[in-house]
């Protein structure tokens, strides 16, 4: 048995109560785009969505890192300042999310950016800034 089949049980029991934690969790809605139709009235293609309410702990990445009060200059990763994600347990996620789909949280709007599984325990979403 691998590493992580050793540790597979022990994270399946934590996940779940993080995801009830007031301080860690946020609510979002998912958007999950429907279709497109042309509105002929206004001229342009019309996006529908079907939403959904759902919990997510939210992730804001900045560049470098900091160890005991001391920054480090940004490294080789791809990470922006500003840059969001979210985390979602697997069955919150609406079946076939794509990256047409928004996610609003309060007042600001993000177009999914990538969605990426993680061992079958999180679903990772990066989003970004929509106009």
């Amino acid at each position: 048995m691998g590493i992580f089949g050793q540790i597979q049980n022990a994270v399946n029991s934590i996940l779940p109560q993080l995801y009830t934690d007031e301080q860690l969790t946020t609510t979002v809605t998912w958007r999950k785009f429907a279709g497109s139709s042309f509105n002929e009235a206004s001229g342009v293609n019309e996006d529908t969505y079907t939403d959904s309410t759902i919990k997510a702990i939210k992730v804001e990445k900045e560049v470098g890192s900091t160890n005991a009060g001391r920054s480090y200059p940004p490294g080789p990763w791809s990470m922006a300042s500003g840059d969001i994600q979210y985390l979602f347990k697997p069955e919150s996620v609406p079946e076939g999310a794509s990256i047409r789909d928004l996610i609003v949280e309060g007042d600001m709007t993000y177009s999914v950016k990538k969605i990426y599984p993680v061992f079958g325990l999180i679903v990772k979403v990066e989003v970004e800034g929509y106009a």
